[in-house]
């Protein structure tokens, strides 16, 4: 195996173990949201927290998740071009996609998640949506996250289409 190809089968470990360990973070709402439920309806004992951990769960859970779909290529695209064009002729779609809309967006919601996060760390931000009022930092630290793993990923797809654009082959 080339040097290449090591880097890549890297990359989408780390994509799909990220993807495969937030998923956990499903049977954590589901659990959560039952319990609520429960506690709300059944004891007439509403939980203050609920609405914060459902929310930092799902996003997490939503976002974390972006990059193991894209390593499985289940992101929306638009198929009625893509669909009828050669392989070759997705491998150049996807390269300038990634160069004109992935890599600036993601390295934007990098710089600018990395900020938003440590400014939230810097003043130890807490929610104010309920009256639990939990910190929100941690959660916020989830966006330069996701885009990093997205990144990541990204330069391996864009890689991949690049190697398969120029050698018909994949790398």
């Amino acid at each position: 195996m080339n040097t290449l190809s090591s880097v890549l089968s890297f990359i989408d470990r780390i994509s799909t173990w990220s993807g495969k360990a937030v998923a956990w973070c499903g049977l954590v709402l589901i659990l959560e949201l039952v319990y609520d439920t429960a506690a709300r309806y059944v004891f007439n004992a509403p939980t203050e927290w609920s609405y914060d951990i459902s929310y930092m769960l799902y996003g997490t859970m939503f976002m974390i998740g972006t990059s193991y779909t894209l390593h499985l290529d289940e992101h929306v695209r638009i198929g009625i071009l893509y669909d009828r064009v050669s392989r070759r002729s997705r491998a150049l779609i996807d390269i300038i996609g990634y160069v004109l809309f992935f890599f600036p967006v993601t390295i934007a919601l990098f710089c600018w998640g990395f900020d938003f996060a440590a400014a939230s760390w810097k003043m130890a931000e807490h929610a104010g949506v309920s009256m639990w009022s939990p910190p929100i930092y941690p959660f916020k630290t989830v966006i330069p996250v996701t885009a990093l793993l997205l990144l990541l990923q990204g330069i391996a797809e864009f890689i991949r289409s690049v190697v398969f654009f120029t050698k018909g082959a994949k790398p």
